[in-house]
């Protein structure tokens, strides 16, 4: 079995200096990003790639979750996001509910990934993250802790959660189209995702193992990587994937990147 359709919602646009995106590269330029989830049809079930932003993080970081997120309140200017883009109501447009999603996969916990998760644990569906980032996100270090956010990430230690923490490749159906593999640097147990469509064939959507095509192209992670090695490491195995499988990779944040995928209700078929 196949992917039957791939469909991409934006749920905002965050602006920050380009060399964060690529490292030392167009100091002082803004760099719009965007910031999508993909929903994905299979015939075994429905699989969100992603949470997107949280609009409440947005609106009022200093109240949000248990105990805020104050120095967010210095970011949150840059986001470009109305109440449109909140998840459900993106979800809502190609005639999905929350309560229709079977499986959550999740790139990694920054905010920016798993803003909504409450939603999706309210909703029973299944979470799938590596293990290595759940533990992980609960007590970073260095820049990384900015990131992470408690309002975010704390409905997955609710014990009626349905979480599934996973090392290595993690193959959703079990019939090879919808494969999460790590892909670490940008964070600990960062993935990406591998999907076979039947007209498109193989796509990566590589989410932050890059930042930009740019830092895709010429290897150059983002400044604040967990670890610039193993950025540039998944990078190269990404590359590998897509030349032995003639795949299509996308680039999460890069807007044009993101351009060449369908604009919702239409779907890559």
């Amino acid at each position: 079995m196949v992917v039957d359709k791939l469909y991409t919602l934006n749920t905002g646009h965050w602006t920050f200096d380009f060399s964060m995106a690529v490292q030392m590269t167009n100091l002082g330029e803004p760099y719009a990003g965007t910031c999508p989830v993909y929903l994905l049809e299979h015939p075994e079930g429905v699989v969100l790639f992603d949470t997107g932003l949280s609009y409440e993080m947005k609106e009022n970081p200093i109240e949000y979750g248990p105990d805020g997120a104050p120095h967010m309140a210095e970011f949150v200017d840059g986001i470009d996001m109305d109440e449109s883009q909140r998840v459900e109501q993106l979800l809502e447009t190609v005639g999905y509910a929350p309560e229709d999603v079977d499986v959550v996969v999740l790139s990694h916990l920054h905010t920016d990934h798993a803003g909504n998760l409450d939603t999706f644990v309210d909703a029973g569906c299944e979470i799938v993250v590596q293990k290595q980032e759940l533990r992980y996100a609960f007590a970073p270090d260095g820049v990384q802790r900015w990131f992470y956010l408690t309002g975010d990430i704390l409905p997955l230690r609710r014990l009626d959660a349905n979480v599934t923490p996973v090392r290595g490749e993690y193959d959703v159906f079990g019939d090879g189209s919808v494969v999460a593999f790590p892909t670490p640097g940008h964070s600990p147990g960062h993935q990406s995702l591998q999907l076979e469509l039947a007209d498109a064939g193989t796509v990566v959507l590589a989410v932050d193992a890059a930042n930009h095509r740019k830092g895709y192209e010429e290897e150059l992670a983002a400044s604040f990587a967990w670890s610039l090695e193993d950025s540039i490491d998944s990078i190269r195995d990404i590359k590998h994937r897509a030349r032995s499988r003639d795949a299509d990779v996308y680039v999460h944040h890069d807007p044009d990147d993101i351009a060449r995928l369908p604009d919702p209700p239409n779907a890559l078929e």
